[in-house]
């Protein structure tokens, strides 16, 4: 978004120079970008040295299609990763605050698996994830599923005297668990370019993705968070634990021009250069290899465009490195726990 609501539509133009009269080999460079605005529709071209794309896991692989640029290996825009999310709450007798301050303040990571969130909604917000399902409505027909465990019934919509008993004492007699899946990477999941009608900027995106046709470690790392969330909520006191089975919705999606160390199934290099186009790299979380094993990926998309901003300014522009020593830190080491 450009000065005064400016809508900016980037198109990485490539060059080829062939031969021995100072070119580059045969190899496609880009040199700038065309964008238009918004408002008027007018066509700018601006060149520049380097080119960052950082349009999402979704439009990011839309412009690149769009612009005609190469894809020999056929994984530009696939391998398109959510986190699987599902949803467990419990109802209390008493108090539980789950309304009030910060909605998401306690994660708790089980590697290999995923993640759990604490998630505190409003009235409206609370009865549309409680009414969100793969499986059906409880008690009236599962849709194919339906899983039974540990919590009450099987999974599947809460709607009806049952809903209304859930929130007849108001949203703050229920505490609900977000279960973040490691999704695994699947080459069928993608985002292409539609054959609906264009809109102004080109060919619109379709995102294909089979909610139900998961990995069999996806599937059963859900299924584990699933447990370990009602576990929770049973020691905690709840008298009643709902489990939802949500249909697909995407909050966190990712890997779609993801980075690697293999040409095979990679778009990018391991510094998030393309691999077929020198000088334009990929900032955002469509560069991420994988789904993160399921934390929120907001923390990790920007180290990685910190870290693709430096191999910038060290390789293309002279600068130096302002990372020198040390390693990251993970989020479950002992110290950030201490610290926090």
């Amino acid at each position: 978004m450009g000065p005064a609501g400016q809508e900016r539509d980037a198109d990485p133009r490539r060059v080829r120079d062939r031969g021995p009269d100072g070119g580059r080999g045969g190899e496609t460079v880009t040199s700038g970008v065309t964008w238009r605005d918004g408002r008027t529709g007018e066509r700018h071209r601006e060149d520049a040295q380097v080119v960052v794309l950082a349009g999402g896991a979704t439009e990011t692989p839309r412009l690149w299609l769009n612009s005609g640029l190469p894809n020999p290996n056929g994984w530009v825009g696939r391998g398109f990763t959510d986190h699987f999310l599902d949803g467990v709450t419990g109802l209390f007798d008493e108090e539980t605050g789950s309304s009030k301050g910060p909605s998401s303040a306690a994660r708790c990571d089980f590697p290999g698996h995923g993640c759990l969130e604490g998630l505190g909604l409003p009235p409206a917000m609370q009865a549309f994830s409680m009414a969100l399902s793969d499986s059906g409505v409880r008690g009236r027909y599962t849709n194919g599923r339906g899983m039974t465990g540990p919590w009450d019934g099987p999974a599947g919509r809460v709607i009806g005297p049952e809903l209304k008993e859930a929130l007849g004492h108001g949203v703050n007699r229920l505490l609900n668990i977000l279960i973040l899946t490691g999704d695994d990477v699947q080459h069928r999941n993608r985002v292409l370019t539609s054959v609906f009608p264009p809109d102004e900027h080109g060919a619109v995106p379709k995102v294909v993705i089979d909610g139900r046709a998961r990995t069999r470690r996806t599937t059963a790392g859900r299924e584990f968070l699933a447990r370990k969330a009602t576990e929770l909520l049973r020691k905690a006191g709840a008298r009643t634990v709902y489990r939802f089975d949500w249909a697909p919705l995407l909050l966190h999606v990712h890997s779609s021009m993801r980075m690697g160390g293999s040409e095979a199934d990679s778009v990018l290099t391991a510094d998030a250069e393309s691999r077929w186009v020198r000088r334009l790299y990929v900032a955002d979380n469509s560069a991420l290899a994988n789904s993160l094993g399921g934390p929120n990926p907001t923390l990790t998309t920007q180290a990685l465009a910190t870290r693709t901003a430096e191999r910038i300014l060290v390789r293309h522009f002279g600068g130096l490195p302002w990372v020198r020593s040390e390693a990251p830190v993970v989020s479950t080491d002992a110290r950030v726990t201490r610290a926090l």
